[in-house]
């Protein structure tokens, strides 16, 4: 294309590269759930709708589009502290995402070197140090 060529001189571990976005799809997808229940929360709490949230994703595991697994560990978390400030606090969640921030932050820091877009998982991480600098 006309705006040039994106060099890079990184030389990629692929074994390692494959783990590295497997531990970044899993931390950017649990950052993606907490800010989606949060938004879900502010609503809640600005409409006065007194949702709870352990038992919003139980009822979306039971027949909604999302039925992931991964919303009985959301449950549980809600379960275990109904007033959870953000799942990124959950000891469990918090576990993982420390876990596996290294190899998220090497995949951003890749993909942004080698001019490969990935705005979900840039986002995601964008939103974790964000909500990690303010709590």
């Amino acid at each position: 294309g006309g705006l040039g060529e994106i060099l890079t001189n990184e030389s990629v571990d692929k074994k390692q590269l494959i783990d590295d976005v497997r531990k970044a799809l899993y931390a950017a997808k649990i950052c993606s759930y907490a800010q989606g229940m949060n938004l879900i929360r502010a609503k809640s709490a600005e409409k006065g709708w007194d949702l709870v949230l352990g038992e919003l994703a139980r009822i979306w595991k039971g027949g909604c589009i999302i039925r992931a697994i991964f919303l009985d560990r959301i449950k549980q978390a809600y379960d275990r502290n109904p007033n959870l400030a953000n799942l990124l606090v959950d000891p469990e969640f918090a576990k993982e995402i420390i876990d596996r921030q290294s190899a998220w932050r090497r995949v951003v820091c890749l993909a942004v070197n080698s001019g490969i877009s990935i705005p979900g998982m840039s986002a995601s991480l964008a939103y974790f140090d964000t909500y990690r600098r303010e709590s």
